[in-house]
């Protein structure tokens, strides 16, 4: 394996949720712009998590709040969303390698911004959405608390439908640019719902089934494999 060079080195970011369009279709809130999570990034690459794949080679445009917004095609999938070849010019590429410089910097002087402290982002963000229609959709927790979680899907469902967001059952009841939230029907413990909210099996499985948006033949790859990229 060949050496990367400093402008190529991945770094590991866990906890950075953002939003992304693609291809060129109109932005839709709720249907065409989704949440996604930040996995690794370097000046000309990034790892997502995300709901919707997308192909290989389509385009993508991506918004997080430290890094800015980022414009580039997805250039293959991970086990749990895709990895984007941003197209940079180089200036562009030097200035989002110093946003993730001030970006690290925060996290080892104990300056990140603690309003992201008070809602939970789940570790595993991979879930999946059960409509009454008893319809299974990948979908990805954007955050939760003890009485409701942010989702984002493919699609958007109707205010007060009832749903199941992994094995808890809640009703939606605001609808937002990159999803919608829900309620859940009784309170959950803080120690045990982010454990009955996720569902990275059967978000495979919903994967798997959905429509042609996501290429058939092209190679998937387990995130743990980039881990050794991710310094």
């Amino acid at each position: 394996m060949t050496a990367k060079s400093p402008a190529d080195q991945l770094h590991y970011i866990s906890s950075v949720a953002g939003r992304y369009t693609l291809g060129d279709r109109p932005q839709i809130p709720g249907i065409n712009i989704l949440a996604c999570r930040l996995r690794a990034i370097s000046e000309t690459s990034l790892i997502a998590t995300a709901p919707v794949l997308g192909k290989v080679g389509e385009p993508i445009s991506l918004r997080f709040a430290p890094f800015g917004t980022l414009r580039g095609h997805i250039s293959r999938h991970v086990a749990d969303g895709f990895v984007v070849a941003l197209d940079s010019s180089e200036d562009e590429s030097l200035a989002l390698g110093d946003r993730i410089g001030q970006y690290q910097h925060r996290l080892w002087t104990g300056m990140a911004d603690k309003r992201a402290q008070k809602r939970f982002m789940p570790a595993e963000p991979r879930s999946v959405l059960i409509r009454e229609t008893q319809e299974m959709l990948p979908c990805l927790v954007v955050d939760y608390s003890a009485c409701g979680a942010a989702v984002s899907a493919q699609v958007q469902p109707e205010l007060g439908e009832h749903v199941m967001v992994g094995q808890v059952e809640a009703d939606v009841v605001r609808l937002f640019d990159v999803g919608f939230a829900v309620h859940f029907a009784e309170p959950q413990s803080i120690e045990e719902i982010e454990s009955l909210l996720e569902s990275p099996q059967e978000w495979r499985l919903a994967v798997a089934v959905l429509p042609p948006r996501v290429a058939d033949s092209d190679e998937t790859i387990e995130f743990a494999d980039l881990i050794g990229f991710c310094d």
